[in-house]
């Protein structure tokens, strides 16, 4: 008979098993780019939790600052090497998962269930949300020509002239207006 805690490990390692399963046999390589906006979204998404709050004498949720935190050099796979657990997709969202688990519950060990339901989620959500399909990587701006970027700089200039001569007006205005009221009340 298997003691408590072999019975929960044993659940982990399904759930672990079932996370290796669900990605595809051949990921894409993830740049720099990717693994920023991936991370950030990860933590926006499932970094929340809620708490009590003695003062306001409520339920309120805290959220996990995803800051400005640069994408880790296991989680880039450049070489090539996209379907090992050490690099690429799996492993960004295997650390994001561990730092939600420690966000939700502080005291909790590593690699224990909640943690591989957690995983489970993110992993399901990065295939769903088509992030493997490159949704996430930067749009290529197309080359401008010379005459171009000077078109975009004068419409840009007239805009900046139009918004001035606005506030110009606006502050005259103002100034004939308040002229006029302490005229009045001299």
């Amino acid at each position: 008979m298997k003691t408590l805690h072999q019975q929960i490990e044993i659940a982990g390692n399904k759930v672990y098993g079932q996370v290796n399963r669900m990605w595809p046999d051949e990921l894409p390589i993830l740049e720099k780019v990717e693994a920023q906006r991936a991370y950030k979204r990860l933590i926006t998404k499932f970094g929340k939790k809620k708490v009590w709050c003695e003062y306001l004498n409520e339920w309120e949720t805290k959220k996990l600052y995803a800051g400005r935190k640069r994408p880790r050099k296991c989680w880039l796979s450049l070489n090539g090497d996209t379907n090992s657990l050490s690099k690429g997709w799996r492993r960004l969202v295997h650390d994001v998962s561990h730092y939600v688990h420690d966000f939700r519950f502080s005291n909790s060990k590593d690699h224990n269930i909640a943690q591989a339901k957690i995983e489970f989620e993110m992993a399901k959500f990065v295939i769903d949300s088509g992030w493997l399909q490159g949704k996430l990587k930067p749009k290529i701006k197309p080359l401008l020509t010379k005459e171009e970027k000077n078109n975009k700089k004068i419409l840009h200039y007239q805009s900046l002239l139009k918004r001035w001569e606005t506030k110009h007006n606006l502050a005259t205005t103002k100034i004939k207006i308040y002229r006029k009221k302490l005229k009045n009340l001299r």
